[in-house]
């Protein structure tokens, strides 16, 4: 578990930088050709541990076998789940925010 988590450190430490920049881009709609916002679909990945842009707190978000980074909106369920493979359904926003709706085992 801890060599995964040393593994996944320079992605974690990316998903603070990423968040930052995405700060500015709340009111805006989608770019021409990128998928309407919200569309509502499942998401196979693994919970993992990730440090806010000031290494404040511990947040948790999805990791994909494509190594998209997905924040979750539910962190209380996710912390349950941390270090596990996970099916996440719920809708995703343009910022790749997964609002939950279910968070079950992966078979």
């Amino acid at each position: 578990m801890r060599r995964l988590l040393k593994a996944m450190l320079p992605i974690l430490a990316l998903t603070g930088s990423m968040l930052i920049a995405q700060d500015n881009s709340e009111g805006r709609s989608p770019e021409k050709g990128q998928a309407s916002q919200n569309s509502q679909r499942a998401t196979i990945g693994t919970i993992v541990e990730s440090l806010n842009s000031n290494y404040v707190f511990v947040k948790y978000v999805l990791i994909d076998a494509g190594n998209t980074v997905y924040q979750l909106d539910d962190q209380i369920t996710a912390r349950r789940f941390a270090g596990k493979t996970v099916k996440v359904a719920g809708t995703i926003d343009a910022d790749n925010m997964i609002h939950v709706t279910d968070m079950t085992p992966a078979a």
